[in-house]
């Protein structure tokens, strides 16, 4: 084998063993997402990646976001349940000082690896907004880095949508299908709303404008192409990328191997097969297309 083959390798065989790190970190931060109806991270990572790839950035920068939405709060593991439980709202004083140094904790884990430094500094920074209200440094505008802003917005809009009080927590999941795809989207018609109007009004406040345009341009495209989908009862085989899961699919120990309204990937659909055929998860799984 020649110089260059032994290289190229080396290479791909370090390239592997960064992808499984990230993947490694991100279930172990899964496993921490006990009060979202579905996966927080996978969500704000898919995204935070489609709205920079809308915004036009460079393919290594959406690499960077996507990676660092993945692994955003990583900072939060072994947090307890009375912070986690909480939106920071509901927080007392001491709580919230607790809260925030998720940030900070979450650089000082990934820095470690030198190759994770800008993702480290995205994830340090995506609690800070534009008019210098955030945290932990309460940074303004232009200095705070894009990718960041991008996973703000996702990060607050996932939040909005699907995080569960401790209240609601033992509510949700209870494995009813749902009947329509009218149903799924009238179930969130007024979070959307209050949402997305938070946003119109806080754009360039809280949020870079050409942030919230992009995000809000996506989500509603989103929107009307769900509307304009059928449900459907379909075996794990006969899934195809792009259907969208209507239930979250977890396995008899409690992980989380696709969720509610995640758009199907190789890699998802490839990992539903896996759980189905040791009988993890049903035969058959409801999505839209």
């Amino acid at each position: 084998m020649d110089h260059a083959r032994q290289i190229e390798i080396l290479g791909d065989k370090l390239v592997g063993s960064f992808l499984q790190t990230i993947d490694i970190l991100s279930a172990l931060l899964g496993a921490e997402e006990r009060y979202y109806a579905g996966s927080h991270c996978r969500f704000v990572a898919e995204k935070a990646e489609e709205t920079a790839r809308i915004m036009g950035l460079s393919e290594s920068d959406i690499f960077e976001i996507r990676t660092a939405a993945l692994l955003h709060d990583i900072g939060k593991i072994g947090f307890p349940d009375i912070v986690l439980a909480k939106f920071p709202a509901e927080m007392q004083p001491d709580e919230f000082r607790f809260y925030t140094g998720h940030c900070e904790l979450g650089r000082e884990i990934l820095r470690r690896h030198h190759s994770l430094a800008t993702v480290a500094e995205l994830v340090y920074q995506h609690h800070e907004r534009f008019d210098g209200s955030g945290f932990p440094r309460h940074l303004r505008g232009g200095d705070i880095h894009i990718g960041a802003m991008i996973i703000g917005v996702v990060n607050v809009y996932h939040n909005a949508m699907y995080r569960r009080s401790k209240d609601r927590y033992q509510l949700a999941d209870t494995g009813s299908s749902v009947a329509s795809v009218n149903t799924l989207v009238d179930e969130t018609r007024t979070r959307y709303s209050q949402v997305m109007h938070h946003f119109a009004r806080k754009s360039g406040v809280l949020y870079r404008p050409d942030v919230v345009d992009a995000f809000t341009s996506l989500v509603e495209t989103d929107r009307r192409r769900l509307g304009e989908k059928i449900i459907k009862r379909l075996t794990v085989n006969q899934l195809k990328p792009g259907m969208t899961l209507i239930e979250n699919y977890y396995t008899s120990y409690g992980l989380l191997v696709a969720a509610r309204d995640e758009t199907l990937s190789d890699k998802m659909i490839a990992s539903l097969v896996r759980f189905a055929e040791i009988g993890e998860i049903p035969q058959k799984v409801l999505v839209a297309d």
